[in-house]
C-alpha cells in the first residue's frame, strides 16, 4: 500500500494561483486540530483538487468538537455544521449515535500532504516542526487518560512506535515534561492496539502546567493541577 502512495506522490498538486493557500497562522491552526483527530480524503477533477476532512465524536463530546469546528472555520470558510448520524445495527440490534464535522476545501491539500506524506496517515517531524503548545493542548484534550495511580495515559500519538517517539520528543521539547512509549500486546502475532505515552505524576503536572493558557475551554479540567 506504500509502495503504491509513493508512486502516487510523484504526481504533484496544482501550484501557485490554482491552490488557494492558508497563511502559515492558518496552516498551524488547522494542522493542530485534525493532527489528533480528522480523517482526510483527496478528490480530483479536471481542473482542481480538493480535501474532504471529517471529526466525529460521542453526544457527550458535543461541546468539545464544537469547539474545534469553531477553530476550523478560523481559516477555512465553510457552512459546514455539525450533524448526527446513526451507526448500523450491531447484533444486538443497538445502534450508536455519531456527531460528523465533514467540510470540503481546496485549502487543505497541504494538510493532506503533511498528516499523509506517502498517501496514508502518518505523524512526521516535518509536520510537528510547524506546530506549537496550542496543537499540543489539542492533542491532550483529545487522548488523555488516567492510567491508574501511575500518571496519565496520553493515546492519539500514532499507529507505530516510531510515531509515538517523535510524537514524545515533540511535547517533551515544548513542555519539558517526559514521556514513556506504551507498546500494545501482540496476539497472535498481530498488534492490538496502538502505542501511548505514559507521563508520570510529576511530569503529567509539569506538562498541564506549561500547556493550561492554551487549554480548550471545553475540556480545562484535563488541566487541573488536580486532574488524574
Amino acid at each position: 500500500m506504500r509502495d503504491k502512495a509513493r508512486g502516487l506522490r510523484a504526481r504533484p498538486y496544482a501550484s501557485g494561483s490554482d491552490v488557494a493557500k492558508l497563511n502559515t497562522q492558518g496552516v498551524r491552526g488547522v494542522l493542530g486540530v485534525l493532527l489528533a483527530d480528522g480523517c482526510l480524503v483527496r478528490s480530483r477533477t479536471p481542473t482542481k483538487e480538493r480535501i474532504t476532512a471529517a471529526m466525529h465524536g460521542g453526544e457527550s463530546e458535543r461541546s468539545f468538537l464544537e469547539e474545534k469546528a469553531e477553530e476550523i472555520r478560523r481559516w477555512v470558510p465553510t457552512t459546514a455544521r455539525i450533524t448526527p448520524y446513526r451507526t448500523q445495527q450491531r447484533e444486538s440490534g443497538r445502534s450508536t449515535t455519531v456527531l460528523r464535522f465533514r467540510f470540503t476545501s481546496d485549502k487543505l491539500l497541504l494538510i493532506y500532504n503533511l498528516l499523509y506524506p506517502c498517501g496514508e496517515r502518518e505523524i512526521t517531524s516535518p509536520a510537528l516542526e510547524i506546530l506549537d503548545a496550542r496543537a499540543a493542548a489539542w492533542l491532550w484534550a483529545e487522548g488523555a487518560r488516567p492510567f491508574m495511580d501511575q500518571g496519565i495515559l496520553l493515546r492519539r500519538v500514532g499507529q507505530t512506535e516510531g510515531e509515538a517517539r517523535i510524537v514524545s520528543s515533540w511535547l517533551e521539547s515544548l513542555t519539558g515534561a517526559a514521556s514513556t512509549a506504551m507498546y500494545p500486546r501482540l496476539k497472535a502475532g498481530r498488534s492490538t492496539g496502538s502505542p501511548r505515552l505514559l507521563f508520570g505524576p510529576e511530569q503529567a503536572t509539569r506538562l498541564r502546567e506549561a500547556l493550561r493558557p492554551h487549554a480548550p475551554s471545553s475540556r480545562a479540567h484535563l488541566f487541573a493541577p488536580d486532574w488524574q
